[in-house]
Formats: C-alpha cells, sequence, structure tokens
C-alpha cells in the first residue's frame, strides 16, 4: 500500500500492478518496468485486479481502457471509491478510447494520468515516475483542473454512452473490414477460376508433381488427351511414363529442367515432349508445374527436312557421278566383260569375275544414285495395286524358286484403284520383295497380301495397304530408327538407296511406307496408298 513517505521509497521496494487482457501488453511492461527495478503484478481484467489488491500492497496500478468483464474506467471508479485503496495512483493506458471525453471521463472517476498507447512506453515511464515521487498522494492533476466525482448513476450513464460510441465505432471498422475481406475474397475466387480456366483450356500440357518431381499429382484435360489416358488412369500411374521407364526406376523431374522428354502414351506410342519445369507453392507447398509441347510431329519435320537436304546434296553429286564415273565404268565393264569371253581358259578368271561383279556394283549405286537425284514428276493414272503385286511377284517367282522359298499371296479382291505411276510404284514392289528374298533362308517363306486398311485403328481416311513380310533373321532396332537414312543398309553388298527412293516415290504419291517388326518374327513392310476421289 502506498504511505505519504513513499517518496524516499527504492524503486526496487515500489510494486506495479498491470492490468491488460493482452498476456502481449503485460509481458512488455513487465520487462520494461521491471529493468527500472519496480516489481511488478499482473491482471487479466477489473475483476481479477481486485483480488490481487486484496492481497498484495500495491503502489500503483496501470489498467487498459477496455476489457472484459471488468473495464479499466470501472475498476478505477472501484478503487477510488474504497477508501483502503483509494490513494493508490491510477493510471490508465488506453489505444482505443483516445477522445477528449474518454479523458474528462477518467478525470471524473479520479484517475491520476491518462496516457495514450501510441505514445510508446515512454510517456508511460515518466507518469510512473511522476506519480510515485508525489508527496502528497492525493493530488491527481493539475489542482486548477478538479472536477467533482461522479456519483454511480452519472458515471454509469457516462460509461454506457463512452461504451456505445466504442461499440459503434467497432461495428463500422467491422463493416468496413468486412467489405473489404468480401472485396478480397471475390477477387481470389475470381484469380483461382481465371487460374484454373487457363489449366483447364490450355492447349498444351501441363503436369502437376510433387515436390521430389516422383509424383504426379495432377495433369490437365490436354495432357490426359495427349497421352490418351482417362485422368483416372494417368493418375493411378503415379508418375510420368517416360519411354525408358521400366518398373522399379525412378522417374524424376528436377526444378528447372527444361529439355526434351519421351513420354510413352497408352496405346504404346513415344511421343517427344518439349518441356519447362518450374516450382510453385501450393497451401504452403512446394509442386513442381512441368509446360510441355508435343513436338513429335515437328522433329519429324525436321528429320524430313534433314533427308531432303541429304537428296539435293545427292542431286550434284549425281550429276558429277553421271559425268565422271558412268561411261568411264561403262567402258571397264564392257573391256572386263571382253577379257572374260575372249579367255576363258585364263588362270585368274575368278579374279576376273570378282572384278567385273565389283564394276557391276559400282553401276548399280551410280544408277540408284541417279533415280533418287532425279525430281520426275509421276506418270499418274488409275491402277490396280493388285495388278503391279501380281506383276512383281511374277517377275521375281523364279528367284523364289531357286532358293526355295514360300511365296504366299492373299490379293483382296474387289479393291478399289488408285492413282499411281505405275511403273514407278511397280519399282518400289520389286525392291521390297527383292530385299524380303535376300532375308529369307533357304525353307522360310514369304507373306504378301493387299487389302484395306482397319478403319477402327486410325481417324482418317482408310487407305489400301500392300504388306509384304518375310521369316528372316529381323532387323534390329538400331537399323530400324534410321532404316530410310541415305547409304544406310544391313547388306554387305547393299546401297543402302532401294528404301531411300522407294520412300520418296510414295511420299509423292501421297502415300508412305512403314517397316515393323512382327512378333512371329522377320520384318514386314507395309507401302499405304490413298484412295482415288
Amino acid at each position: 500500500m502506498q504511505t505519504e513517505d513513499h517518496v524516499n521509497d527504492s524503486p526496487a521496494s515500489l510494486a506495479i500492478l498491470i492490468v491488460d487482457d493482452i498476456p502481449e501488453n503485460i509481458m512488455l511492461l513487465e520487462d520494461v518496468l521491471g529493468e527500472l527495478n519496480y516489481t511488478t503484478h499482473g491482471a487479466a481484467n477489473g475483476l481479477q485486479a481486485l483480488s490481487v489488491l486484496d492481497d498484495i500492497p500495491i503502489d500503483l496500478i496501470i489498467a487498459d481502457a477496455m476489457m472484459p468483464k471488468m473495464d479499466g474506467f470501472q475498476l478505477c471508479k472501484s478503487v477510488k471509491n474504497n477508501p483502503k485503496l483509494s490513494s493508490i495512483p491510477f493510471i490508465i493506458y488506453s489505444s482505443d478510447y483516445i477522445d477528449e471525453e474518454d479523458k474528462d471521463l477518467a478525470k471524473t472517476i479520479g484517475a491520476d494520468r491518462y496516457v495514450v498507447k501510441t505514445g510508446g512506453t515512454e510517456s508511460l515511464i515518466l507518469a510512473v515516475s511522476e506519480l510515485l515521487n508525489i508527496a502528497d498522494p492525493k493530488i491527481k492533476f493539475d489542482p486548477n483542473q478538479q472536477v467533482l466525482p461522479l456519483d454511480d448513476h452519472s458515471f454509469l450513464e457516462r460509461h454506457y454512452k463512452l461504451l456505445n460510441k466504442k461499440l459503434e465505432e467497432k461495428m463500422q471498422n467491422l463493416e468496413v473490414y468486412s467489405m473489404q475481406l468480401l472485396k478480397k475474397n471475390e477477387q481470389l475466387v475470381r484469380s483461382e477460376e481465371r487460374y484454373r480456366l487457363l489449366f483447364e483450356k490450355a492447349s498444351i500440357a501441363i503436369f502437376m508433381l510433387d515436390a521430389s518431381g516422383r509424383k504426379l499429382i495432377n495433369a490437365n484435360p490436354y495432357a490426359v488427351n495427349l497421352l490418351g489416358y482417362t485422368k483416372e488412369e494417368l493418375l493411378a500411374n503415379k508418375n510420368l511414363l517416360f519411354a525408358d521407364y521400366e518398373d522399379g526406376d525412378e522417374t524424376i523431374v528436377e526444378p528447372g529442367f527444361s529439355g526434351e522428354m519421351n513420354i510413352r502414351t497408352k496405346e504404346g506410342k513415344v511421343i517427344c515432349l518439349e518441356s519447362d519445369a518450374n516450382v510453385i507453392e501450393v497451401d504452403n507447398q512446394q509442386q513442381i508445374l512441368l509446360f510441355s509441347r508435343d513436338i513429335t510431329e515437328r522433329k519429324m519435320m525436321v528429320e524430313k527436312l534433314y533427308q531432303s537436304e541429304k537428296l539435293s546434296m545427292l542431286g550434284t553429286i549425281a550429276a558429277g557421278i553421271a559425268h565422271e564415273v558412268r561411261n568411264p565404268l561403262a567402258g571397264i565393264k564392257l573391256n572386263l566383260q571382253f577379257l572374260e569371253s575372249k579367255h576363258p581358259d585364263f588362270v585368274d578368271l575368278d579374279v576376273l569375275q570378282l572384278a567385273i561383279k565389283g564394276a557391276q556394283h559400282i553401276e548399280k549405286v551410280v544408277e540408284n544414285t541417279l533415280n533418287i537425284a532425279r525430281s520426275t514428276v509421276p506418270d499418274v493414272r488409275i491402277v490396280s495395286v493388285n495388278d503391279i503385286v501380281s506383276q512383281a511377284v511374277s517377275l521375281l517367282m523364279l528367284t523364289v524358286h531357286k532358293k526355295n522359298i514360300g511365296l504366299d499371296t492373299k490379293i483382296q479382291n474387289d479393291l478399289p484403284s488408285v492413282k499411281i505411276d505405275g511403273k514407278q510404284v511397280l519399282q518400289v514392289v520389286l525392291n521390297i520383295l527383292r530385299n524380303a528374298i535376300e532375308a529369307t533362308p533357304s525353307g522360310g517363306e514369304i507373306f504378301v497380301a493387299t487389302f484395306m486398311e482397319d478403319q477402327s485403328e486410325t481417324e482418317l481416311k482408310p487407305r489400301l495397304i500392300c504388306s509384304i513380310r518375310d521369316t528372316g533373321v529381323g532387323i534390329s532396332d538400331e537399323y530400324l530408327k534410321a532404316a530410310f537414312e541415305l547409304f544406310k543398309t544391313t547388306k554387305i553388298s547393299g546401297t543402302g538407296l532401294g528404301l531411300s527412293l522407294s520412300r520418296r516415290i510414295m511420299q509423292q504419291h501421297g502415300g508412305d511406307i512403314a517397316i515393323t517388326k512382327p512378333q512371329t518374327g522377320g520384318t514386314e513392310i507395309k507401302l499405304y496408298f490413298p484412295l482415288s476421289l
């Protein structure tokens, strides 16, 4: 309890009661006043403060103006109305009640100081120092500014008016905050909808993975359609199906990745995606967003352009070959053949014959090279593919019998005619058949068939197909990828030009050629012909 001679007390012997419903505010003042060697006690509201005052001698009270159960004004009036406590200096410390009428109410109920929190703790410390060093504790304010104390009814009336005013202010602030929050929510909903539409309607594939880059979390409709799965099937795989993925392997997409990746579709087709990976934060968790563009067709076009450039370069080379090699080569071959016929008993006749075969091989390379280099426009007419296939089979039947190979032909009747250059296509069929005969061992079999493409296997208009399948050793995966490149061959005596020439002829007719490895072994080559209008 404060006494009249407390002015001589040291701060360490003075006890201050801090009343505030916010624990952090109490802790702050305890730290500040503790450094000045004051003893502090805390209470969360006016009722707790009265309980502390009954048990502990207190030299000064600091109370927040607004508190639940009993606020600072009510506590101050209770203290000043209690003869045992009325001499204790009382400071109301507020950040809400800062109007003059608030300060005036504090004066009328006997508050010694009214300190605004926005002024910082310096003004509060000054008020504490002044009050605890006043010789006459009954003097609270400047005597010239003394006002008569309020009776209970007047205090309740003014206190109610004050509370009602503050409540209205709080309600107005709450209404403004509510409107701001509603506006923010509307903006957030619009933003989420905008990003959702971008994700759903994007014309590129978007994959969302976890922070490790292993688990697939989400994919947009474009990505789902691109890979041929339903969304549930794709997410059930838990990761992206890389073309070289095997069970047990971990596929990882690292943040910042930028480059190409090969993905396998549901149908088993491998497509090339140009992708960029970026880290985003969703619900306070990092995830990886992978943007991917299908560049499979573009890569094919680049490859075709590369082949076209090769053919263009080959045309220049072929012109030189025609002038510099073809005529001298013909003379060499004729002279060698003349020597062979003139001297049938020549001791090294086999060497001579080997030279003749070498010259013939060179002549064949030159001829094929010139065929590729020539940009002959096809002489297109309405032709039956069945007739061309039958003609090619007849021309090579003798070779088939000599090698003891079976030839099974299944020519489908009533196939529609197509617009093609019969001579050029015959050259293609003969080339493919010769390759099949050379690849098939004695006792093997070759299957030749013509039929219409199954419309359920393609979204395009069905095409007429000529299939030639052998039962040879098959084709390696490495060669299969580069089968149509110039000078690529698996045969010792091959030129590596036949398939390139065949593909060029088919594409000039609006068709195509494909090489596959049947499960039964060997190699199958299909020629695709577009139907005539």
